[in-house]
């Protein structure tokens, strides 16, 4: 087995912190990534290296033996990425491509496109498309350079950062008898258009599986592959669609809907960025990151 860039630095970063928490949320990474890495580092040093003593997690001998080597590898590495990283957004051309599903494409692509503006003015972005089994090797790629949304099983050498918890609403033609608000039994009794993302792994998909086991089958108007199209499609019939609650308030205003709360405790939806340990220190891929976290920060409490 060989040792990758990642797991020198999970080695590096445990080697400081001493806990498994805060190394993955220094280097962006899910804890079960770390803890992987970790067991992969395990056996190929056929030693423990960190035990655990009260909350921290305390050096091996051969762990401390490693610290210098390890120092010194990390340096170098750093000194190769200088000089030739640099991006300036106000000359650099570079297309982005982001991958979202087509929600992601409708609430956020509008407000990202308006934040580059005058910042960016050679910049552009493509939302693209893949067999969402195949997302991680397309970031890995480096075909994708930043995707959106909510995707947990995306795991290997992918880093992540939270941008905001979402809730669900429910959305509605305008005039439909009962845009003044919702409870439990109405909902139920409502005929309703529920979104199918496939094989996205979208974390979506808990909540559509809760909604398709409270209602009866007949309460089911129809399956659709996007949140879009749902909202379309409420907006000509009697029909209601339960989305992402901002995705929701703006397609509402798009197409006069209506929005409500919905009557059900489903659970919340995390949206990230995920993007892949090789573009992780590339100076255009960093400022994209941060671009995304400013633009989308206003929305995400």
């Amino acid at each position: 087995m060989t040792i990758d860039l990642l797991q020198l630095q999970v080695l590096d970063s445990l080697l400081r912190e001493g806990s498994l928490t805060r190394t993955a949320d220094q280097l962006g990474l899910a804890q079960p990534t770390v803890s992987r890495v970790l067991a992969r580092l395990r056996r190929h040093f056929g030693d423990p290296l960190f035990v655990r003593a009260g909350q921290r997690m305390e050096p091996t001998a051969r762990a401390l033996e490693l610290s210098e080597p390890l120092a010194g590898v990390l340096a170098g590495v750093r000194s190769m990425e200088g000089g030739s990283a640099n991006f300036d957004p106000g000359k650099d051309e570079r297309c982005f491509r982001l991958y979202m599903v087509d929600g992601g494409v409708v609430h956020v692509l509008p407000r990202l496109l308006r934040g580059l503006g005058d910042a960016a003015p050679h910049v552009s972005v493509r939302s693209v498309q893949c067999d969402p089994r195949e997302l991680e090797g397309q970031l890995e790629q480096g075909r994708i350079d930043l995707a959106l949304g909510s995707f947990p099983q995306l795991a290997n050498h992918i880093h992540k950062r939270p941008l905001w918890l979402e809730r669900y609403a429910t959305v509605m033609r305008a005039g439909h008898p009962c845009a003044t608000g919702l409870d439990r039994a109405t909902f139920v009794r409502q005929r309703h258009v529920l979104v199918a993302l496939g094989d996205t792994h979208h974390e979506y998909g808990v909540a559509a599986r809760a909604l398709a086991d409270l209602l009866p089958p007949a309460a089911i108007l129809c399956h659709v592959p996007g949140f879009t199209a749902a909202a379309h499609i409420v907006r000509h019939t009697d029909a209601l669609a339960t989305l992402p609650r901002r995705l929701a308030h703006a397609l509402a205003a798009d197409l006069d809907l209506r929005v409500v709360d919905t009557p059900l405790a489903l659970p919340t939806l995390q949206l990230s960025l995920y993007w892949h340990e090789r573009t992780h220190r590339d100076a255009a891929n960093a400022w994209l990151r941060e671009r995304v976290r400013q633009v989308l920060g206003a929305s995400a409490g």
